[in-house]
């Protein structure tokens, strides 16, 4: 509702919210406070509710301003999460509601309508949905079966911040129910050339499909840093990219008709380190090796028999059972449910690699994704054709 108290202290100017801010931080107020909020106001945020409204790029820009310390920064990130969780909750639960007996009775007594990410340069690709202590984040841009284009990862970054700012212990991820493809993967249009060029149209050869500002690779790092539990809810087929994105879940439940493939040996992709050792952390490593090598899907049946979901149920039960996991894991002890999290993802991660191993196989990307073969993979997919590698 407006006029609610979140709104008032969203009103606030700019300067106050940098008052704020430095509050928090416990810390003597400085000069260069002022420069920060002089500097923003000189950017057109002169109030939070600008603030609020900009989105993660345009923030992260913020970190470039003069006054900008790190200490102030954190801060100031904190305070516009806590309004994001504020703006999408309506309101914050009381200490008397948090304490409840049954996750569902907290679930019904705070449920919240769905909140929608738009951005005026993209259209509408994900929804939120944040009841209680559970948090769903919905991929609906059926157009583009779900592919994870830069649209897609930077609103799902976004959703899963939002749904930590507001309170959750769990997110779900999950696709429209009923559709045949979860997820296409990533989307080969957002690759980018040397010289800038379209990845369809032009002639230069590319850069790293998968370097560490792609927006794909920095979704994967925000699952993997979250500190609640992540449930992917899979019906229909997922392709590519879109199977990492399942890896890097902490739980599946998929239906009979749910498969999974890993293609970048079938468009001539030199896919990362760091990405296959998702695969590895929860995955045989003879099926990983399979599934990379030869392209193939696996079955939702051969997937439950390798452990790499959890449960496999009919498509109409799908939704209530995910609910009811999802419900199961909010009325466990949170500090613990995110310590546990935290110890399992240590103890199952590959060890570093040594420089020498790092730069031998960076180099050996780099050579793939100049090579002819990357061009004819991604030239056949855009015609639908079988591509023909020659190892050049």
């Amino acid at each position: 509702p407006r006029g609610g108290p979140w709104e008032e202290v969203m009103s606030r100017p700019i300067a106050e919210v940098v008052a704020a801010a430095r509050a928090r931080t416990g810390k003597d107020a400085r000069s260069s406070d002022d420069e920060l909020a002089a500097w923003l106001d000189a950017q057109e945020v002169t109030s939070e509710a600008e603030l609020l409204g900009l989105s993660d790029v345009a923030f992260a820009t913020v970190g470039q301003a003069p006054g900008a310390s790190l200490v102030l920064l954190d801060a100031l990130r904190q305070l516009r999460e806590e309004a994001l969780g504020q703006r999408i909750q309506g309101r914050r639960l009381s200490k008397a509601e948090l304490s409840f007996a049954d996750a569902s009775e907290a679930a019904s007594a705070s449920a919240a309508p769905v909140v929608t990410l738009t951005e005026a340069s993209s259209r509408q690709v994900v929804e939120i949905n944040v009841q209680g202590f559970v948090g769903t984040i919905m991929m609906c841009n059926d157009a583009k079966r779900n592919a994870f284009s830069t649209d897609v990862c930077d609103q799902m970054r976004e959703g899963i911040r939002r749904c930590c700012a507001a309170g959750v212990r769990v997110i779900v991820l999950r696709a429209r129910p009923g559709v045949k493809v979860w997820s296409a993967g990533h989307d080969i249009r957002d690759f980018k050339r040397i010289d800038g060029s379209a990845a369809q149209t032009g002639s230069s050869k590319f850069q790293d499909p998968l370097s560490r500002e792609d927006s794909f690779v920095q979704l994967l790092a925000e699952m993997t840093r979250i500190q609640v539990p992540l449930l992917g809810c899979v019906e229909g087929s997922v392709w590519g990219a879109a199977t990492d994105i399942c890896a890097c879940c902490d739980c599946l439940v998929g239906t009979p008709t749910t498969s999974f493939a890993i293609t970048p040996a079938k468009i001539g992709l030199p896919y990362n380190a760091s990405g296959m050792s998702h695969f590895v952390q929860v995955m045989p490593l003879h099926v990983v090796k399979w599934m990379f090598f030869s392209g193939e899907p696996i079955s939702a049946e051969e997937a439950l028999r390798v452990g790499f979901l959890n449960e496999v149920v009919p498509a109409e039960q799908l939704t209530e059972k995910i609910e009811d996991m999802a419900l199961i894991i909010a009325s466990r002890a949170p500090l613990v449910v995110s310590l546990l999290k935290k110890q399992i993802l240590c103890i199952a991660s590959t060890p570093n690699m040594a420089p020498e191993v790092f730069e031998e196989l960076h180099e050996m990307r780099r050579q793939t994704w100049n090579s002819n073969d990357m061009e004819e993979g991604i030239q056949a997919f855009f015609n639908k054709r079988k591509p023909v590698f020659r190892g050049d």
